[in-house]
C-alpha cells in the first residue's frame, strides 16, 4: 500500500481510494443496505466501520481492492459511528443516537485494524461522535452539547453545564489548542478540554461541518463559508463554493464529499472542484 492514501466509504458498502485526492480507483461494494460510517488509514491498513441492519461492520484492506469484513450484533442501538487512527491505534466511537439521555456510549480499540476489542462503555448520557488528540489528552464532542476530556480515551470527564445550542460537530488539534465547530459558524477553543472559550458565532445557517489542522492553520469548512485561523481565536471569513459536508486534509490538499456520491478537491478549503461522482453516497472520508 502507498504511504499515503485517501479512503472514501459510503452506502451499500462503497469503498474507494486515491493517492492524490483527484484520481480515484474503481469502488468496491458490500451488501445492499451496508453503510460505511467512518474511514481511517494507518499502519499500512485501510479501515472502515459501519452498520448493516442491527449489526456493526468492521472491514480492513491493505490494497483497497480486497476487503476482509467482520460483524457484531449492535442490538439496533449500539451503532459504531466514527473511526480514527490516533496514537498508533484505531479508535472507534459508538452508541445509540436515538436514545435521549441513555445513549450507552462506548469506545472500541484495535492495534492493527483487524481485531477489535470488546466495547468499553464510557460515562455520560449522550454519544461522543468526534475526538482529537493533543497535549497528552483526548478531547471529544458529541450530542446535545457534550464536551469531554480523557487521558486514555477510556475514562471520560464531561464539561459541566453545557448547552445543546452549543453542540460541536467536529474538533481538531493544532498549535497547542483544540478547536470545535458547529451550527451557525459556532467556534470554541480549549487547551485542556475543560475550560473553553466563549462561543463565537457567524451568520444563521452557515453550519460548519469540518474543522481541519492544515500544517499551520485551522480550516473550518461549512455551508457557504470557510473560516481560517492560525490560533483558533482570530478568524478570516471566506465565502466558499461547492463545499463538502465531510472533509480531510492530506498531501497538501483538502478532499471532501457531498450528496450524492460527489468527491471534491481543494487547495485552500474555499474553492472546490468535483473530481468524480460515485454511484452511491459517500458518508466518510479518511487519510493517512
Amino acid at each position: 500500500m502507498p504511504d499515503n492514501l485517501f479512503l472514501a466509504g459510503g452506502f451499500n458498502g462503497l469503498r474507494m481510494t486515491s493517492a492524490d485526492g483527484r484520481t480515484w480507483q474503481p469502488p468496491t461494494f458490500g451488501k445492499e443496505g451496508e453503510v460505511c460510517r467512518g474511514a481511517a488509514v494507518g499502519k499500512g491498513k485501510l479501515v472502515t466501520v459501519g452498520t448493516h441492519g442491527g449489526n456493526q461492520i468492521f472491514a480492513h484492506s491493505t490494497d483497497g481492492k480486497t476487503w476482509q469484513q467482520t460483524t457484531r450484533d449492535g442490538g439496533y442501538g449500539g451503532y459504531v459511528r466514527s473511526v480514527g487512527f490516533i496514537q498508533e491505534k484505531f479508535l472507534a466511537l459508538g452508541g445509540d443516537p436515538g436514545a435521549v439521555g441513555a445513549a450507552n456510549p462506548y469506545v472500541l480499540f484495535s492495534s492493527d485494524g483487524e481485531k477489535w476489542d470488546a466495547p468499553h462503555p464510557i460515562s455520560g448520557k449522550f454519544m461522543l461522535r468526534r475526538l482529537a488528540f493533543g497535549n497528552d489528552l483526548y478531547v471529544g464532542v458529541g450530542d446535545r452539547g457534550r464536551r469531554s476530556v480523557s487521558p486514555d480515551a477510556k475514562v471520560w470527564k464531561d464539561v459541566e453545564k453545557t448547552k445543546p445550542t452549543e453542540t460541536l460537530i467536529d474538533i481538531a488539534f493544532g498549535n497547542g489548542v483544540f478547536v470545535g465547530v458547529g451550527l451557525h459558524s459556532l467556534r470554541m477553543v480549549t487547551r485542556d478540554g475543560v475550560t473553553w472559550s466563549e462561543p463565537t458565532l457567524g451568520e444563521e445557517g452557515e453550519h460548519l461541518n469540518s474543522i481541519l489542522w492544515a500544517k499551520d492553520r485551522f480550516v473550518a469548512i461549512g455551508a457557504g463559508v470557510t473560516f481560517i485561523s492560525r490560533d483558533g481565536e482570530k478568524w478570516e471569513r471566506h465565502v466558499n463554493r461547492n463545499a463538502p459536508t465531510a472533509a480531510v486534509y492530506g498531501n497538501g490538499v483538502f478532499v471532501g464529499a457531498k450528496w450524492k456520491g460527489r468527491l471534491l478537491i481543494s487547495t485552500d478549503g474555499i474553492g472546490w472542484e468535483e473530481t468524480v461522482q460515485a454511484e452511491q453516497h459517500v458518508e466518510a472520508i479518511g487519510w493517512g
